[in-house]
């Protein structure tokens, strides 16, 4: 199967404690052919971006890159996959790691909204 993320809004209902994100924060996705990058924003992050491709059907590989609010720029990697919903929406089950700092990982799932 292949997914479109051109356009989706995503908020996260899940998330290791090591992670900044929380579910005020706002993912808003685009996808030209296998390249996708997204705009996201809300709770402990300022202002982030990832960009990254599809490396099979249903997972992304991508970077990410934002300020939080303690002015900290931070960076890390990640691998989704995304699963449809029985409502019809996606879910992105993802496994990340910081590039920064101790170099944690952890996971976090996002919902489209």
């Amino acid at each position: 199967m292949t997914y479109n993320l051109n356009q989706k809004i995503f908020a996260a209902v899940v998330n290791s404690e090591s992670g900044e994100v929380s579910n005020q924060t706002r993912f808003h996705y685009f996808q030209q052919g296998t390249m996708i990058w997204a705009e996201y924003a809300g709770g402990e992050i300022k202002k982030g971006f990832l960009i990254g491709k599809f490396i099979s059907d249903d997972e992304i590989s991508f970077t990410y890159q934002h300020l939080n609010q303690q002015g900290e720029n931070r960076l890390g990697k990640c691998l989704s996959r995304i699963e449809t919903l029985p409502s019809g929406k996606l879910r992105l089950n993802e496994q990340w790691q910081w590039l920064d700092g101790e170099q944690e990982t952890g996971s976090s799932v996002v919902e489209e909204i």
